[in-house]
């Protein structure tokens, strides 16, 4: 009589490696993508430690920049070279802090395969987590930055409106993080294959910082000029946050499109680009 053949049963989950990328099969598939949940924040508080670890001022660096910064270009633009912009320290102290995030952001996310090699090399987790995980961790930098503006509160009392718009700046935020994301998930894996990548991303950001409103009023700039700096998506991004916090006043509809329409269109393009040379990361890391 024939011996019955033992059934073996499948695990609750296994990992399915293709030449483009490992993923999570089976029963476990949902408590998985928690688990990438979990990974992505503990590479985003690696990365944030990781950057001020024997340090002896640590974070306050942070703070210290913009500050600075508004310092130096108040007096420029308020005595040397007067703007004629009312509340112009907060003004320029909002652009500072949004754009640092933007460029150490973008800067350290563009080179985050190449920098974190041997974590692509060693482990199996999803790649695009690795350069969200640095996007993200300047993200806590910038939120701790944001803090500053409470300080000049009492300083600037008129350049600050307490209203329901404050609700606003969250969600304003929120593209902002989904325009970088898109950004950083194609210059990252891009830069594998073409190492200029950074430096064409270093350069972007130099012209970018004087095409975006960090230190100027849009409304200052004459026409065609202006509407070229509108096309910009952090225009629309930085005018709806100074509205929100210094007027009260929300972001009209065809803000909320200069906003909103090139966030979702650039992550739509970062997320195809960032799957089709996905593959070649491993190769070329």
């Amino acid at each position: 009589m024939a011996t019955p053949v033992p059934v073996r049963h499948l695990p609750d989950a296994w990992i399915v490696r293709t030449p483009k990328r490992s993923f999570v099969e089976g029963k476990a598939r949902a408590a998985a993508t928690t688990g990438w949940l979990s990974a992505l924040w503990i590479l985003t508080r690696h990365e944030f430690r990781a950057r001020y670890r024997g340090q002896a001022l640590g974070v306050i660096w942070s703070l210290l920049n913009p500050v600075i910064m508004m310092g130096i270009l108040s007096v420029i633009f308020t005595h040397v070279f007067p703007s004629g912009k009312k509340d112009y320290p907060i003004f320029v102290l909002i652009g500072l802090v949004v754009w640092q995030f933007v460029g150490s952001a973008l800067n350290a996310g563009t080179t985050a395969f190449v920098a974190h090699a041997d974590i692509i090399k060693r482990t199996i987790f999803p790649r695009q987590l690795l350069p969200l995980a640095v996007m993200l961790s300047f993200g806590i930098n910038f939120l701790i930055e944001s803090s500053v503006l409470l300080i000049f509160i009492p300083v600037f009392p008129s350049s600050f409106t307490l209203s329901w718009t404050l609700l606003l700046v969250p969600v304003i935020l929120a593209f902002l993080v989904l325009l970088l994301a898109a950004l950083v998930l194609a210059t990252s894996v891009l830069h594998v294959v073409y190492r200029d990548v950074a430096y064409l991303v270093q350069t972007a950001l130099l012209i970018f910082y004087w095409l975006t409103p960090i230190i100027y009023p849009v409304d200052r700039v004459p026409e065609p000029y202006q509407t070229v700096l509108k096309c910009n998506p952090l225009t629309g991004i930085m005018n709806g946050l100074r509205g929100c916090v210094m007027n009260g006043t929300p972001p009209s509809l065809l803000q909320w499109a200069s906003i909103a329409v090139p966030s979702l269109v650039a992550f739509g393009l970062g997320w195809l680009i960032f799957k089709h040379y996905e593959r070649m990361v491993l190769d070329h890391v």
